[in-house]
């Protein structure tokens, strides 16, 4: 992992893949902005930014530009030191900063849906009509659909922030195709949800530091992740009741997120929660209606959906995605792709409309 440190105003950005650096001291916010990809862009060179400094104004500066806010102002104190971390990975970016003195501003969600924590002190969040304190080391949800203030207390400060329209796209996959738009996040998790939430939180940041991670086995874990922010932050969750089989299936589900790109057997799953065949068998059908392999040809379908929905089809192919996703039959893969989801893998590539009305029930992620 590349890092930087300096007494006074530096940039340092580099592509992880390949570790090339390249330093630029005089205008940080253009040259961090420049370097994000956009959504639905196909690079598995994901950018690290790395800032910091001892200069009021550069980090007022760089603020702005990183979170989109106004109006940051920097408590009282000194010295005065501050550092930010950035990674743009695909559809999500990480960001981590540490200032010596407490820091406010305005900002305005459209655009990302930003999950934080602070490792001691809690965020105040002020949307004007309510006016909450975060706990530490609970991730809790910005608002997306109006504007808000906040008060970070000096320390480290987290954020994970999401692409809503990843986020929307990932939704209308998992809800059968209905798509509605802007969706409503409570900004407390559910207690349940909490665990499989900062299992995806870290597995997806350990894959966008890491550097043996392919691109779809990184989309897939982003995809867990935004199936898991759903489950904590949105409306009434339709999993069932808690127990051991729960357990066994969230063990299996966290296995195939990062693997159902290779070829995995039965026999792999059974190694990777600690269970025999029989147990994981009945576990699946309890909780989520079908046996494991089925769930996992519906996963790697789901995920190929997105990555089509995603792509760019002047530059990407069916069969290149399909077979990133473990799929080597083509016509096979067609088919069973026209029953899931009521249209071709082409179509939704071009994004025309689907064939039918609606595709056919089947079963979703638990």
């Amino acid at each position: 992992m590349l890092t930087a440190t300096a007494t006074t105003a530096s940039t340092t950005t580099a592509t992880a893949s390949t570790g090339t650096v390249s330093n630029d001291t005089t205008a940080p916010a253009e040259s961090l902005r420049s370097e994000l990809p956009q959504l639905g862009q196909r690079l598995d060179a994901r950018r690290l930014s790395d800032h910091a400094g001892t200069d009021r104004r550069d980090a007022v500066r760089l603020l702005e530009d990183v979170y989109g806010a106004e109006d940051v102002v920097f408590g009282r104190g000194e010295p005065f030191r501050w550092r930010l971390r950035t990674l743009r990975d695909l559809n999500v970016e990480l960001v981590n900063s540490a200032v010596t003195t407490d820091r406010r501003g305005d900002l305005d969600g459209s655009g990302w849906l930003t999950l934080e924590w602070t490792a001691c002190g809690g965020v105040g969040i002020d949307t004007g009509a309510d006016r909450v304190v975060t706990e530490p080391g609970i991730p809790v949800v910005f608002p997306v659909d109006r504007p808000y203030s906040v008060v970070v207390p000096a320390g480290v400060h987290h954020l994970v922030r999401i692409d809503l329209g990843f986020m929307e796209t990932v939704g209308a996959v998992l809800n059968g195709g209905t798509r509605s738009g802007t969706a409503t996040f409570r900004m407390q998790p559910s207690p349940e949800a909490l665990p499989g939430l900062r299992a995806a939180l870290g597995a997806v940041a350990t894959a966008a530091f890491g550097d043996v991670d392919p691109h779809q086995a990184r989309l897939s874990l982003q995809v867990q992740l935004a199936e898991w922010v759903v489950r904590a932050y949105g409306g009434r969750s339709d999993r069932r009741e808690l127990g051991a089989g729960r357990t066994t299936v969230e063990l299996a589900q966290a296995y195939l997120a990062e693997h159902c790109g290779d070829q995995v057997t039965l026999a792999d799953m059974c190694r990777a929660t600690g269970v025999s065949a029989r147990t994981l068998q009945s576990a699946f059908l309890r909780y989520t209606d079908s046996t494991p392999m089925t769930y996992l040809q519906h996963m790697r379908l789901d995920r190929v959906r997105i990555a089509l929905q995603l792509a760019d089809p002047g530059s990407v192919t069916v069969a290149t995605v399909a077979r990133e996703w473990g799929f080597r039959h083509m016509g096979r893969f067609a088919g069973t792709y026209l029953q899931r989801f009521g249209e071709y893998p082409g179509e939704t590539l071009r994004g025309l409309p689907t064939r039918r009305l609606r595709s056919r029930a089947v079963p979703r992620t638990a």
